[in-house]
């Protein structure tokens, strides 16, 4: 089984309208091709890659349907 790559975001705090758009968010990664012009989380949150603030690891508070998502992905 091959595991799929994601990026872990949340807005930039400048775009954040919710305490939902804190949380940190697992986005699976398209395999190949550019980058689609909206990001849709395991969750189902959708960002803009350019409100979007990468993080090396989750931080804060995570959205637990991402971080449930993402672990039963791999």
């Amino acid at each position: 089984m091959t595991s799929i790559p994601h990026l872990i975001a949340r807005v930039r705090p400048e775009f954040a309208r919710s305490e939902q758009d804190k949380s940190c968010h697992f986005f699976p990664l398209p395999n190949g091709g550019p980058l689609p012009e909206t990001l849709h989380a395991y969750c189902g949150f959708s960002i803009a890659p350019g409100q979007a603030e990468a993080l090396d690891g989750p931080a804060g508070m995570p959205c637990l349907g991402c971080l449930m998502a993402a672990a039963l992905s791999d």
